[in-house]
């Protein structure tokens, strides 16, 4: 990404806006969720930390539909949210998953856009469907160590020109992609051409040859034709254009063929309104699906004015006429009638899905009309044909038969490339309830572990008033040991350190209630139990917004059984030789995890009872890629040893621990001897 597109990005922000504004004349839909596209908005606490998909419309969204539904069974504990550009897509998602996955609008390409939504979301893994790639976005994610494939990737001659006119303005984007799987030959060769590496990239095939149709569609299908018991033809995904056509060939139709019905189904939800015009100007009867009233004998058409029935209508028809290729629209996917076992009409113009409609045509599988009256003539030779109806049906089917398993393939390729996945397949942050008691509060907390929540259960007092407290560990602040079930909970406050916390004792500055202090220590404490690190189990989070400035924050924690720091072990006595190696080992876990710890001291390092490392206090950590920090965490946990050495010389106090002969274990246990 380079300066000038970050530059042009921006200026191009009002235009835009505007652009929605206009189109939201005809389609509300565009005028609302403004704060989504400039990630704006508050994100669930429980949608966080789990699989980001992209599909930029509702083609994308349907190709895709099989696969999400796998990944929703291979990971039913793991957040799926499902991103779009468009109000149709939005609306397909809500009726074809539900509440199952979190649905939003990607924001617009900008640089501080992109790091709220990822600041907000915390994806695990993004997917992106087809060729919707940004530079800020995919910059976000490379930055963040968050890998993104590319899926059902598809790359046209005009696409790849276009690419390579303008890498001097988009940046090396292609490179910054960990996996491709590509439709054809020819992408996955333009792909590799335009710099993703070869090795990350495959050929796959194509998500909508494995179209499935839901049991229960068929069943609706079967039903309603039986009931209406008349021919059908469906128009499907029709345009500006092209209806006044299809009328025209209906009227045709109508003259030989007087109990045919014809469902008319327009592509974009802001031309129902004029499509229904246009039938009534056009004196046809009709009936609009979103009236709840079926068509009667007297009515010839229904129109099909909702979302997310388009299999519906094409297993329930005799005869498709695909849209968008009467006019120089470039046709949509014949691949969703063919799943149906219904016979495909199509107009001239299908650069969009050229391979697919050449395959079909040499298959003598499809029939093409440029004309109404061709139209017209195609529809009722079918319609009148039960034969030639059979042919057609069987020709595609045989056609497309061994094409199908991308959406295996695919569903393996994200579980070869991405294996972090199965580690999280039972996300934690899918047990946290968030609680705002008052404007300037928010508390998360784990309803696993809770059946309710107070905001009192973060105030020492109220524990006193229980006779809970049990004790409390003083250093920069203190501490409070609280008797719970099942386990003991520590309730700890966040204090400034240094010069500033004389001045401003516990005052940080705002930021968003994710990244605050207290909340991004739960969340990595949760991330860090995932991957079976010895750490503390984080059960409650407080962000409190205070007056004029800043912010407070509190964490509540499981108390780890049985187990001491060892600045305190040091105290009593000298450890053993495998004990400085188990805590050894444990850092080097830490460390092959890519975790950071920005104050790792004897004071964070625990063994319990039965021998067990444990790394506590883990504010101001997180993930990072390999570097010299793993050293520097070292030294810093070795001047803290001198540092408590020291101390206890000059306070005549015992303090069992000698570099020579101490250090050296603990370094074979993080080296594995």
């Amino acid at each position: 990404m380079t300066a000038v597109y970050r530059l042009l990005i921006r200026l191009l922000m009002p235009a835009v806006f505007l652009y929605l504004w206009l189109r939201g004349r005809k389609a509300p839909a565009y005028r609302e969720r403004w704060g989504e596209r400039l990630a704006r908005q508050t994100i669930p606490a429980n949608g966080r930390h789990g699989l980001l998909i992209h599909c930029v419309s509702v083609g994308e969204t349907v190709a895709a539909r099989q696969l999400i539904e796998s990944l929703l069974e291979s990971y039913p504990n793991l957040p799926i949210t499902l991103s779009s550009m468009t109000p149709t897509a939005a609306e397909l998602s809500c009726k074809l998953f539900g509440n199952r996955v979190h649905h939003l609008y990607l924001p617009f390409d900008t640089p501080g856009a992109m790091r709220r939504f990822f600041d907000k979301l915390a994806p695990r893994a993004v997917l992106i469907l087809e060729t919707e790639v940004w530079p800020c976005f995919l910059r976000e994610a490379k930055q963040r160590q968050i890998p993104v494939l590319l899926l059902n990737a598809r790359m046209s001659e005009k696409s790849f020109a276009s690419y390579h006119r303008y890498a001097w303005l988009v940046g090396p984007i292609w490179q910054q992609l960990d996996w491709v799987a590509a439709q054809t030959q020819a992408s996955l060769e333009r792909f590799i051409n335009l710099g993703v590496a070869a090795d990350r990239a495959a050929l796959r095939g194509n998500l909508k040859f494995d179209s499935h149709v839901p049991v229960d569609v068929l069943a609706t299908a079967t039903a309603l034709k039986q009931r209406w018991a008349r021919p059908v033809w469906v128009a499907a995904s029709t345009h500006k254009g092209e209806d006044e056509q299809i009328l025209r060939a209906f009227q045709q139709i109508l003259q030989e063929l007087p109990s045919a019905l014809l469902i008319l189904v327009p592509r974009h939800p802001e031309r129902f309104n004029s499509v229904g015009e246009l039938l009534s100007t056009g004196g046809f009867n009709f009936v609009s699906r979103s009236s709840g009233l079926e068509p009667q004998a007297d009515h010839q058409v229904l129109l099909g004015d909702t979302m997310g029935e388009l299999l519906l209508w094409y297993a329930l028809a005799d005869v498709a006429f695909v849209g968008g290729s009467l006019i120089t629209r470039g046709g949509h996917n014949p691949l969703e009638p063919v799943a149906t076992h219904t016979p495909v009409i199509s107009g001239p113009h299908v650069f969009n899905f050229k391979d697919i409609y050449q395959r079909l045509a040499n298959a003598e599988a499809v029939r093409f009309a440029t004309s109404a009256e061709q139209l017209a003539r195609h529809c009722l030779e079918l319609l009148t044909d039960a034969q030639l109806r059979h042919k057609l049906q069987q020709a595609a089917q045989n056609e497309f038969a061994q094409d199908q398993g991308a959406t295996a393939a695919m569903l393996n390729d994200i579980k070869t490339q991405m294996p972090q996945l199965q580690r999280g397949a039972a996300s934690a942050m899918q047990q946290v309830e968030v609680l705002q008691p008052s404007k300037r509060e928010t508390i998360w907390f784990r309803k696993d572990r809770f059946d309710d929540f107070s905001a009192q259960y973060f105030t020492a007092n109220f524990w006193q008033a229980q006779g809970k407290i049990k004790g409390a560990a003083t250093g920069r602040s203190t501490a409070w040991f609280i008797a719970s079930e099942p386990t003991d909970m520590l309730l700890r406050h966040y204090y400034r350190g240094g010069l500033v916390g004389k001045v401003n004792k516990d005052r940080f500055k705002r930021e968003a209630i994710s990244k605050s202090r207290a909340m991004a220590e739960f969340e990595l404490l949760l991330a860090l139990r995932e991957r079976n690190l010895p750490v503390p189990e984080p059960l409650a989070a407080r962000y409190v917004a205070a007056p004029l400035w800043g912010y407070r924050a509190d964490i509540l924690v499981a108390v780890i059984a049985g187990a001491k720091d060892v600045f305190k072990l040091l105290g009593e006595r000298q450890l053993h030789s495998d004990e400085w190696k188990v805590l050894g080992a444990a850092i080097r876990e830490l460390h092959d995890n890519g975790v950071y710890h920005s104050d790792l001291n004897c004071h964070n390092l625990m063994l319990d009872d039965a021998g067990k490392a444990w790394i506590v206090d883990f504010d101001k950590c997180g993930f990072r890629e390999p570097g010299e920090w793993q050293q520097a965490n070292l030294a810093r946990l070795l001047r803290s040893f001198k540092k408590e050495l020291g101390k206890a010389e000059e306070a005549n106090r015992d303090f069992h621990w000698q570099e020579e002969r101490d250090w050296p274990l603990l370094l074979a246990g993080y080296q594995g001897d």
